[in-house]
């Protein structure tokens, strides 16, 4: 099952998140209900795929890509930070990641972003966002940026433009090429048992709890 994330959902899933067997029960109801909204909504034309792939961004994983994933990801945001932690091993199998950072989850989100984006090295700027992520305020752990480049704020209201016009209703997205050259996406977290197919890479090996439920 693809789980595909509403904007308006986060509060909630957040909440219920935290309550075994009925937190579990509440949360499948929320993806089922926000899974077919997200499904109908979103449309990455050629041409919109193009804009994507001008989009700014920074590359994470391998040089010489085997594929390549397009993931547009709020510094904030619970479920990119899982998206994170699930591509790892399969960059080192060969996926190069294209980060997409878009500013929208609440106010630190643009600092945040800024704070990646104008790093010397924004990979590290990543890693550091993500190993550090305090789960009980959904905060991002790289310290958000007070003075951002004008620059920098354009391009992530563009980049935020970018993925409300496929009809997104909230990060991470994630968008690729099959093997026959078909475009494809996932709004929210795949399934690990997906990635194989998202990446066109060989199941790579997860034992990382917190994506236990993602199996």
């Amino acid at each position: 099952m693809t789980h595909h994330i509403a904007r308006q959902s986060y509060p909630l899933m957040h909440f219920v998140i935290r309550f075994g067997t009925l937190a579990v029960t509440l949360t499948a109801l929320i993806l089922a209900m926000t899974s077919t909204a997200a499904m109908t909504a979103v449309n990455i034309t050629p041409a919109l795929f193009a804009d994507i792939e001008k989009a700014t961004h920074f590359n994470e994983g391998a040089t010489k890509p085997r594929s390549t994933l397009y993931v547009f990801i709020d510094p904030n945001c619970l479920y990119c930070h899982l998206v994170w932690k699930s591509v790892q091993p399969y960059e080192k199998a060969g996926l190069q990641v294209k980060w997409i950072p878009v500013a929208f989850q609440k106010p630190s989100s643009t600092g945040r972003a800024a704070a990646i984006l104008q790093a010397r090295d924004p990979v590290a700027a990543l890693r550091e966002n993500e190993i550090r992520y305090k789960h009980k305020s959904y905060d991002g752990g790289i310290k958000p940026l007070d003075k951002i480049r004008p620059e920098v704020g354009k391009a992530l209201e563009a980049n935020l433009a970018l993925m409300e016009k496929t009809g997104a209703p909230g990060t991470p997205l994630l968008v690729w090429k099959n093997a026959s050259g078909s475009i494809e996406y996932r709004n929210g977290v795949p399934r690990l048992s997906e990635l194989p197919l998202i990446t066109g890479l060989p199941m790579q090996k997860i034992d990382d709890p917190e994506l236990a439920e993602f199996r």
